[in-house]
């Protein structure tokens, strides 16, 4: 399958997600995120806000900024540019339809990078909605450790198709797995 394919069959199982399945299975991944050492030990964190059926990132970013961490979220400015800005108050509407913060740009350092993405499979390889934000944005900090969070039902058993710009994740957590791809 490509990656065009693997979105649609993907997006079709998300959008069949009850909201009680979506609540509990992102409070089994919040509870897991926060035991792993990589997210205990970062000081700047570039999560993101959750948008249709993702999973539920309110509780995590709470998390965040309640344990004395930097929560840094993205932004979108262009067809090619995500950015990040440190979360504050201020908060708008992007042409996608998902709430991004607004401010200044964030050029700091990031520790980790909570990863959101369409599909996965069991290599560390990640399909995003397509445009490569992402991909670009882990360029800018290589040094952040990258975890994504999934439902189980956007694993792929084998591996996925990817490009040579593509970038792998270093874990990968879901409601009923643990994925590590580097320690």
């Amino acid at each position: 399958m490509n990656k065009k394919e693997i979105r649609k069959i993907i997006r079709e199982k998300r959008e069949n997600l009850s909201l009680d399945f979506i609540e509990k299975s992102s409070e089994e991944i919040y509870k897991k995120l926060k035991d792993e050492t990589i997210f205990f030990n970062a000081k700047n964190i570039l999560s993101y806000m959750d948008f249709k059926n993702e999973v539920k990132t309110h509780e995590i970013n709470s998390f965040i900024k309640e344990n004395g961490k930097n929560l840094i979220l993205p932004r979108v400015i262009d067809k090619e540019v995500m950015i990040a800005i440190k979360s504050g108050e201020n908060f708008s509407q992007s042409p996608f339809g998902n709430i991004e913060p607004v401010g200044d740009e964030y050029k700091g350092e990031i520790d980790l990078i909570i990863v959101p993405g369409v599909a996965f499979d069991k290599y560390g390889n990640r399909i995003g909605f397509g445009r490569g934000y992402y991909d670009r944005f882990f360029k800018k900090y290589p040094n952040a450790r990258r975890i994504a969070i999934a439902f189980e039902i956007q694993i792929f058993d084998e591996k996925i198709e990817t490009d040579i710009f593509d970038e792998k994740i270093d874990m990968l957590i879901t409601e009923e797995n643990i994925y590590k791809f580097k320690e």
